[in-house]
Order: C-alpha cells, then structure tokens, then sequence
C-alpha cells in the first residue's frame, strides 16, 4: 500500500492561483446575464407598447380590455422575476 502524496503549501497556492485567475467576477456574471437577457427585455418591451397601443384602440371594448390586463400582469410578473422594476414608457 502506498501512501498518499502530502500536497505542498506552495501546491495549494498554485492550484488556488490558478482557480482564482480563471474565476468569474461577479462583473462577469452581470455581463453574461445582461447579454442573454437582453433580447428577452426587446421582446417584452415591444409586447407591452403593442399591447398599450391595443389598449388605446380598444377603450370601450371590456372583453378586449381585461385580456390586455391579464397579459399586462402576466409581463409584469415576468419581469419582476427577471429583476425588472422599471415601467417603460409606450
């Protein structure tokens, strides 16, 4: 039976710069996460000004009007898991 190698103080420093060296940032992160993101945000942006712009058109109509509420909320709730809370003028 052979024993097992003791790793060197200096091992460890190596090993841990390398991991260090190679590691995300969290600036990274936010990067990567804005990036993808992104084209999701586009696309519920120009959701919420066409479904405003329904909205306008279709006033006195309250079949039409309570879908556009209900997927008004269901973009709201969207976003606030995405972390959005800004409203976005149409």
């Amino acid at each position: 039976m052979t024993a097992a190698k003791e790793t060197t103080l200096n091992e460890l420093a190596e090993m841990l710069t390398h991991v260090v060296e190679r590691m995300a940032t969290k600036e990274d992160v936010r990067s990567i996460v804005a990036e993808e993101l992104a084209p999701v945000l586009a696309e519920l942006r120009s959701i919420r000004r066409e479904l405003d712009d329904l909205r306008e058109k279709v006033e006195n109509v309250s079949g039409f009007r309570k879908e556009i509420d209900h997927a008004l909320e269901r973009i709201a709730v969207i976003e606030k898991h995405l972390g959005i809370d800004k409203k976005i003028a149409a």
